[in-house]
């Protein structure tokens, strides 16, 4: 869905295109500058120091359920291969 967007960005720089291929990383360095936002304009204080960690772990959890869901889809379309095979 964001291709069109993330394309032209990883362009810009090796380090970004880096950065986008590893959701641990865009996820702390998302967090840091929400993180450093929160603590300038929004006054949150030491609270935004999570920012980082908290957008980095979610990131994780996500890419890693994901990449759960197109294991399981790539299982069960192989087990269906095989079973028309069988016939």
């Amino acid at each position: 869905i964001l291709d069109p967007i993330r394309r032209p960005i990883k362009k810009l720089h090796p380090k970004l295109n880096e950065l986008f291929n590893c959701s641990l990383c865009l996820g702390v360095w998302s967090g840091a500058a929400v993180g450093l936002f929160a603590w300038y304009y929004m006054n949150f204080g030491v609270m935004s120091v999570l920012f980082p960690f908290a957008s980095a772990s979610l990131s994780w959890f996500f890419d890693c359920l994901i990449d759960y869901i197109q294991l399981q889809q790539i299982k069960a379309e192989t087990q269906l291969n095989l079973d028309k095979r069988a016939k």
